[in-house]
């Protein structure tokens, strides 16, 4: 029998390279570190790191090392933004080797006694084993404020003193707290970047007071176009303290490249605590309870007070994710803060999985559009709590009033062919492998 041969016409296909993936940090406060450490241990490694406390530094430390051994970045913040402030000032912020036991004054960053600080600060970072550090700063509320000038100075006298230190590898990353005001000026904001040119950062970490989980559409359409002018600076931008849909929106419409923000907690910059003395001494936060089809953070009772309203509730709000809460609604309640982890995760995954042309107009399509018909559910639900039912009512109209704005904006920047794009941090393990190929052409 002879053989029969087919023959087949190869035809070379061009394959769209696949998007950077968009960055994520979790802000690890005095109560989380054990769910990061199951969450490390469970193999979960989508994020790219954590940002540290050092008040905290002695009992993380497992947590630093797991998070060091998965190749993910450990990010000190020395906490000085609050310890220059009468309400952000604590006892053991002033026991740190670069506190002074008071409140920080503009003279402990200058001369002598600012040199003294940097390296204190350099070799904390040397004994702890972080990667990377945000740079000491303040809250500016003008360009022409003391503080920017002396936070632009420690910027570089740190990159010398770590390099000094043995610390070469260590990412020095700027971090810049403005008020709302500042990041309207288009003066200021021209100032701000010709200071920022000659920052030795890897990355700029925007913090605007203000802004987060809970802005309006206009803050957030202000937002996105003032930051594309930071684009020009050519390094990742991240919004620090920006969480829920307002920060996935930021990253959407790549005004920025990464989001940094608590666990259950730290979703919107706010200093305001920090202008009055503080009060009693505080305990930690509960967790709160991530309704992701509501884009709400609820309380415990809170949480169990939606779900009381029976199978219909749990099908609409309920986490489905069989990986993330096995059990449902019961996972929810009893591990929060493992169900917000996984949650966040799987929406910037998901995110920069999409082509970034395509990736303002599918977020407004395929997440905004469908969490405002179920804000518009829980708002029809009979509350008992007449705070409960007022509160639903205001994120029903404030979803409603984003999906408009936020649609508006998704159409303009299809038909916007000049429009910038910030660009992604690069992960850890892609700086310590320099040979692995990026996502990038």
């Amino acid at each position: 029998m002879a053989n029969s041969i087919t023959s087949m016409n190869v035809v070379p296909r061009l394959i769209r390279p696949a998007p950077d993936p968009l960055g994520l940090y979790f802000r690890v406060g005095r109560g989380d570190h054990r769910a990061l450490l199951d969450l490390l241990a469970g193999g979960e490694t989508r994020f790219f790191g954590l940002v540290c406390d050092p008040t905290h530094a002695k009992f993380q430390r497992e947590l630093v090392e797991r998070a060091v051994e998965r190749r993910l970045d450990v990010i000190l913040d020395p906490r000085t933004q609050a310890s220059a402030t009468i309400g952000g000032f604590t006892e053991t912020l002033g026991d740190l080797p670069w506190g002074r036991g008071r409140i920080h004054t503009e003279d402990d960053f200058r001369g002598a006694a600012g040199r003294r600080l940097i390296a204190n600060l350099a070799r904390f970072v040397a004994e702890h084993g972080y990667t990377q550090i945000l740079t000491p700063s303040h809250l500016i509320r003008s360009s022409a404020d003391d503080w920017w000038e002396i936070d632009l100075r420690c910027a570089r006298d740190l990159r010398e003193e770590l390099d000094r230190v043995g610390c070469s590898s260590v990412s020095v990353l700027c971090s810049l707290p403005i008020t709302y005001a500042m990041l309207r000026n288009p003066a200021e904001r021209r100032a701000l970047i010709q200071g920022l040119k000659g920052c030795p950062a890897d990355g700029l970490w925007l913090a605007i007071d203000g802004v987060g989980s809970s802005s309006t559409p206009t803050a957030v359409r202000t937002y996105l176009e003032a930051v594309a002018e930071f684009h020009a600076l050519n390094i990742p931008l991240i919004a620090d303290h920006a969480g829920g849909l307002v920060g996935l929106a930021f990253v959407a419409f790549g005004g920025v490249g990464a989001l940094a923000h608590g666990v259950t907690h730290g979703e919107r910059f706010d200093t305001t605590h920090w202008r009055r003395p503080r009060g009693e001494k505080s305990f930690g936060m509960q967790p709160r309870v991530y309704i992701p089809t509501l884009d709400m953070l609820l309380k415990p009772a809170e949480a169990q007070s939606l779900f009381d309203f029976g199978r219909r509730a749990a099908a609409l709000f309920g986490c489905s994710d069989t990986k993330c809460c096995p059990r449902g609604v019961t996972d929810m309640l009893q591990n929060p803060a493992h169900h917000f982890l996984r949650q966040r995760i799987d929406e910037i995954s998901r995110l920069g999985s999409i082509p970034e042309s395509l990736r303002a107009n599918r977020f407004v399509e395929q997440r905004l559009r469908p969490i405002t018909d179920t804000a518009l559910a829980a708002a029809g639900l009979d509350w008992k709590e007449p705070a409960m039912a007022k509160r639903m009512q205001g994120q029903r109209l404030r979803l409603d009033r984003m999906r408009v704005a936020l649609g508006n904006l998704a159409e303009e920047a299809r038909s916007h062919a000049g429009r910038t794009m910030s660009v992604p941090p690069r992960r850890r393990i892609v700086r310590v492998n320099p040979d692995r190929p990026s996502a990038s052409p």
